[in-house]
């Protein structure tokens, strides 16, 4: 499916006015149909871009009302009126009722031959259903298996203006509230599910267009996976830092119940590479759904610490966490205390004891017990740079461990 507003932009809208629902041009266009019977209803099913030229309403504004009022109930993509003799211009009555429903109604001049332009649409969106087919095989390959023949990849992108001979970044765009959106949707009908991720997909393509950027997207593994262009490795990561959150901001604001986030992999120098940067910007994910994270978009290369750690294997984190922080946390459940998250606001505050203290809603002598506490229960000290560092290590680790177990559940 393909949305109004790449509709929109062929070459046979270049005459069109629209003169309503400009809020609903992201609806996805099934198909196409032209259809002047009086009553149209029964023959449309939800997604079509109607084309009318009124000749069976007979200039009866309560019919074109209760037709667009029909038509946006059964959620068609939109509405093309082919202005004439029968409908001379779209009724103010009707605009203000597509306005409300943000669905859009274009204007075509009668001179417009209607077979060029519903041939036009339904071959745009042939072409975009194949292209998307041949993008999930693409991603297919460059994800799950060993690329065989790069260069094969490399000129089938190239069919629908992709340039995959250059190095490439992957992004990841994860709507971690998507399972409970479904649910408070109550979106049971797998179609509605399949329209859902694909309006998002779309979506994430209508930004691209609108800022004139052409890059592979597919919905992949409950996330929007992008192949971005990185030619120039340190003035790229900068720009595609900067795409992404302007896309993310621009998601947010349609989607705002989902909770989107993304991270970008580091940069792949050849197609062969590109499943390394997916992994990296999954791992990235880990520390955007940190508790304790503060930003939206997480850059694999912006690291620091735990692009380290993000090698380590869970199992000797784990170990290293058990060693250094789990007494704090045994010690917590027994005698009901909150020593582990003390320890933590201790280290967010840099040790700054007073300011520790108030995030913390507690007296300074209170946290000078607590941190009392926890050198003994760890035998380590807070004023040894060795035992300080060591204990904030466990803490990022427990933090990293945590934020891993959210993303598994996720992905």
């Amino acid at each position: 499916m393909v949305s109004c507003r790449e509709i929109a932009q062929l070459s046979s809208f270049k005459k069109s006015n629209l003169v309503a629902g400009n809020m609903g041009l992201d609806r996805l266009v099934r198909w196409v149909h032209f259809i002047d019977l009086p009553d149209v209803l029964p023959w449309v099913q939800g997604g079509e871009l109607l084309i009318i030229t009124g000749i069976g309403l007979e200039g009866n504004l309560n019919r074109l009302t209760l037709l667009v009022q029909g038509l946006i109930k059964k959620n068609l993509a939109g509405l093309i009126i082919n202005i004439g003799p029968y409908i001379k211009k779209t009724p103010e009555e009707i605009i203000e009722l597509a306005n409300s429903a943000n669905f859009p109604i274009f204007e075509l001049p009668w001179e417009i031959k209607l077979v060029e332009v519903t041939q036009e649409i339904c071959s745009y969106i042939v072409l975009k259903q194949t292209e998307k087919r041949s993008i999930a095989d693409f991603f297919e390959q460059l994800l799950l298996q060993p690329i065989e023949d790069e260069l094969n990849l490399i000129q089938r992108a190239s069919v629908y203006g992709y340039d995959l001979s250059i190095p490439q970044q992957v992004a990841i765009l994860n709507p971690t509230r998507l399972t409970t959106y479904i649910q408070d949707k109550k979106i049971k009908d797998e179609r509605k599910l399949v329209a859902l991720k694909t309006q998002l997909e779309q979506y994430v393509r209508d930004v691209l267009n609108m800022q004139e950027i052409k890059v592979l997207s597919i919905f992949f593994m409950n996330t929007i996976v992008l192949l971005l262009p990185a030619e120039n490795k340190a003035a790229s990561l900068p720009q595609n830092m900067k795409l992404v959150t302007d896309i993310l901001m621009l998601l947010t604001k349609r989607f705002a119940d989902l909770g989107i986030i993304a991270s970008l992999g580091g940069c792949a120098g050849s197609l062969c590479e590109v499943r390394r940067s997916y992994a990296q910007a999954t791992k990235a994910l880990c520390l955007s759904n940190s508790p304790a994270s503060n930003k939206s978009v997480y850059a694999y290369d912006e690291l620091g610490i735990y692009k380290l750690l993000l090698e380590i294997s869970p199992v000797k984190l784990r170990e290293y966490y058990q060693e250094v922080i789990e007494p704090l946390d045994k010690h917590d459940k027994q005698h009901d205390m909150n020593l582990a998250a003390t320890l933590l606001a201790f280290f967010e505050e840099n040790g700054n004891a007073a300011k520790t203290a108030k995030q913390l809603y507690i007296h300074r002598n209170t946290l000078d017990y607590r941190l009392k506490k926890i050198e003994e229960i760890t035998s380590r000290r807070l004023s040894d740079p060795y035992d300080r560092l060591t204990l904030q290590l466990g803490v990022i680790v427990g933090r990293q461990l945590k934020a891993e177990d959210t993303v598994t559940n996720l992905l």
